[in-house]
């Protein structure tokens, strides 16, 4: 019999992926599982085998190898394959999370009609877009196929939702080890995806990506983020986009913004808010809680999910702000994606490992008040570690897999801070600036798919 019409999301898909130039070579393995899926009324089952396997020498091979692949996805459907954003055991109870509950319909409605708008613009721009990264749209796709089939619960779209899935995992692993292997024999710096590199949001590909920055191995590599460890000397006709030195101009406003950060919080002028306690926990275990001081992870927003905080800014942070203003202009403004804030830990508090939202961005701690008699205490991305020193930027990729755990000092004078409100807790400035290797149409583009508020 003809199959049934298939949901466009299923036919969309399997022609994605079976079209892939990355998995094509791959493909004779399990690629007849598709194939109900892309007939139509016009086209018999029989038929669209006997076109798979035309002239092919290697039918019986093909046969074996796709009743295991039936196998396995079949253990698959017993047990799903939960989706990363979704369900990540470090989600925060916000519904509105960009990064924690990026599939929501909320979102996916949202995405879509920015999608859209996107489309329209390039239409209407073509000379604005021009530089735009082919992988953009790439994602987009993606991203799409995952929206509608999470509108699909039945168990036989569930299977193939997971069989999608499955694929769209094995495209990127090949995808990693291609990418692995041409940078060890070319010596070149890894472009995304890395192993450990999972972004819930939005995962641009062929992106550079380094877990942790320093100044001296940017500069050996020839690495695009050196454009913000400091200024460089640059020809005449280089596009504006490369302007640079946004880490350098923070290392060298350290004390006066460490300055206006302290007398806003000697004068109780400036509060800082907890985040939800999903994200973090007590450095020593959940049971220790109620024997010792409670953990805490807390900010003051100048700028969140891209929208500045007007009344924040003006009335207590007003020298900060121009600095980022005028003299960052890597900073990460025109996008959801993009924060600025001060952000405290608490003696005894770890920030549970997680994913940032996308790797389009790269995040900078800058340690404003670092007790002087601290030990345990680390930021970790990926394998790497690195301790806070006052006035010493760090850059790092957070799309990597990534956590904090901050122990305090060994006495309470050993805090850099005299206010009884925060002796003895680390705070930082975190800035996310753009990814130095995106062109300005690249960044007009995940500005109009992600807009501030996002």
């Amino acid at each position: 019999p003809k199959p049934t019409q298939n949901p466009k999301w299923l036919q969309n898909g399997a022609q994605l992926l079976l079209g892939d130039p990355i998995l094509r070579p791959y493909l004779p393995s399990f690629g007849c599982l598709f194939l109900p899926l892309l007939v139509d009324d016009n086209i018999t089952m029989m038929e669209a085998l006997h076109s798979f396997y035309h002239n092919d020498d290697q039918i019986v091979l093909k046969a074996i190898l796709s009743v295991f692949c039936l196998g396995f996805a079949f253990l698959l459907w017993i047990r799903p394959i939960n989706n990363h954003a979704a369900t990540a055991t470090n989600a925060c109870n916000n519904p509105s999370c960009l990064r924690c509950h990026s599939t929501s319909q909320q979102h996916a409605q949202s995405f879509q009609s920015n999608v859209m708008m996107l489309r329209r613009l390039v239409q209407l721009e073509p000379e604005l877009f021009r530089d735009m990264r082919g992988e953009i749209w790439d994602e987009v796709a993606i991203i799409e196929q995952r929206f509608e089939s999470n509108h699909h619960n039945t168990s036989s779209s569930s299977f193939l939702k997971q069989l999608l899935e499955l694929l769209t995992r094995t495209r990127r692993l090949i995808t990693l080890k291609k990418s692995h292997d041409t940078t060890n024999e070319q010596n070149m710096i890894p472009l995304s995806p890395q192993e450990g590199q999972n972004p819930t949001v939005f995962f641009l590909q062929q992106l550079e990506a380094i877990p942790l920055h320093n100044i001296e191995a940017c500069t050996k590599q020839h690495c695009p983020c050196i454009r913000l460890w400091k200024e460089l000397h640059l020809p005449p006709n280089a596009p504006p986009v490369k302007l640079t030195g946004d880490i350098e101009t923070l290392k060298t406003h350290f004390s006066v913004i460490r300055e206006e950060l302290l007398s806003a919080i000697q004068t109780n002028t400036a509060t800082f808010h907890p985040f939800d306690d999903a994200v973090y926990e007590h450095a020593n275990g959940k049971e220790q809680k109620q024997q010792e001081q409670q953990a805490e992870w807390s900010s003051i927003y100048l700028y969140r999910q891209g929208i500045k905080q007007v009344d924040t800014c003006k009335k207590y942070f007003s020298i900060t702000t121009n600095i980022l203003e005028t003299m960052c202009p890597h900073r990460m403004g025109g996008c959801g994606f993009g924060s600025v804030y001060f952000s405290k830990l608490k003696q005894n508090t770890k920030v549970v490992e997680h994913c940032g939202p996308t790797n389009v961005r790269l995040r900078c701690h800058l340690p404003l008040a670092v007790p002087n008699k601290t030990s345990g205490s680390y930021l970790r991305v990926g394998e790497h570690c690195v301790s806070w020193e006052e006035g010493k930027p760090i850059l790092f990729d957070d799309s990597f897999l990534h956590s904090a755990v901050y122990a305090g000092c060994n006495d309470s004078d050993g805090s850099s801070i005299s206010s009884d409100q925060s002796s003895g807790d680390r705070i930082v400035l975190i800035v996310d600036f753009w990814h130095p290797s995106l062109s300005v149409a690249d960044r007009t583009a995940l500005g109009v798919l992600y807009p501030p508020g996002s």
